[in-house]
Order: C-alpha cells, then sequence, then structure tokens
C-alpha cells in the first residue's frame, strides 16, 4: 500500500511541475511577412505606436490597388502622406490619385487630407521615418521632416 502512494504522489508532483513549466512558456507563431512588422515596431508604444499601425494599415490598402507596387505613408494629424511606387505598365496620373485618395478616405475615418505622390526621394524619406519609429524614436522627431514634405507636396 505505502508503495502505491507513493506513486501517486509522484505522479500529482510531476503533473504539477510539468503543468507549472508549460504555463511559464509563452508561444510564439510567426506565420508571414505581418507578423514580422509588429515585431519590428514592438519598441513603440502609445500613440506613435497607433500612428505607424495606421500607417501601415494605409501602406497595405494602397498597394492592394491595381497598379500599385508598393506604397508607404506617414500620418501627420489628420493628414496622410501616401508615396507609391508604379507598376511597370502603369501610370501615375490623376485618376490613380484619385483611387488611391477615396480608398484611403474609406478606410480610416480619421483622416481628412491625402498627399499622394511618386516622387522616389518622397518615398525614401517616409519609409525612413517609418523606420526610426519603429526602432523607437520618437515621433517629435520627425515632425519638421513631416512638414517639408506635405508642403512640398502642397506646392506641386
Amino acid at each position: 500500500m505505502k508503495g502505491r502512494y507513493r506513486y501517486i504522489i509522484g505522479f500529482i508532483l510531476i503533473t504539477i511541475l510539468c503543468s507549472i513549466f508549460l504555463a511559464s512558456c509563452k508561444v510564439e507563431k510567426h506565420t508571414g511577412e505581418e507578423d514580422m512588422k509588429e515585431d519590428v515596431i514592438i519598441n513603440v508604444g502609445g500613440k506613435d505606436y497607433d500612428i505607424l499601425v495606421r500607417s501601415e494599415n494605409i501602406s497595405n490598402i494602397v498597394v492592394d490597388l491595381y497598379g500599385i507596387d508598393n506604397a508607404t505613408s506617414i500620418i501627420f494629424n489628420d493628414v496622410v502622406v501616401v508615396a507609391v511606387e508604379m507598376a511597370e505598365d502603369a501610370t501615375f496620373n490623376d485618376d490613380v490619385k484619385e483611387m488611391i485618395m477615396n480608398t484611403v478616405l474609406e478606410n480610416d475615418v480619421m483622416i481628412r487630407q491625402v498627399f499622394i505622390t511618386d516622387n522616389k526621394k518622397v518615398f525614401d524619406q517616409i519609409e525612413s521615418i517609418i523606420e526610426s519609429l519603429a526602432n523607437g524614436r520618437p515621433y517629435d522627431e520627425h515632425v519638421k521632416e513631416i512638414n517639408r514634405i506635405i508642403d512640398k507636396l502642397k506646392k506641386e
């Protein structure tokens, strides 16, 4: 009888220890590019994180439009700047701008004004800002640069 209780008590202790061990383990599953993008912006908190997520969402919906190979965007208050790279056989024109603007306004109700460009330099500037924000740099450090981009696009 004594041996049987030792066996039962041992089994219970092992079960409890295994449960504690498994409960302390964190399982992470990475299935693709979106998961990796979330990992990139883990150093960002609060308001800056929300801006990055909204910007990424806008870029994703724009790049899904016909004729657009790549898109990046940055939000400033209720304004968004969207820079695109067109597909080889597509032309950047007023119809494309209107399609992008309508898509953005339909998908982000906090946006009131959309500036759109296919300027490679602006595309690279926005990508640089997004990368800096993703690496934990504060949004406030980029306000002047974002305003310069907006002012440049207002003149176009």
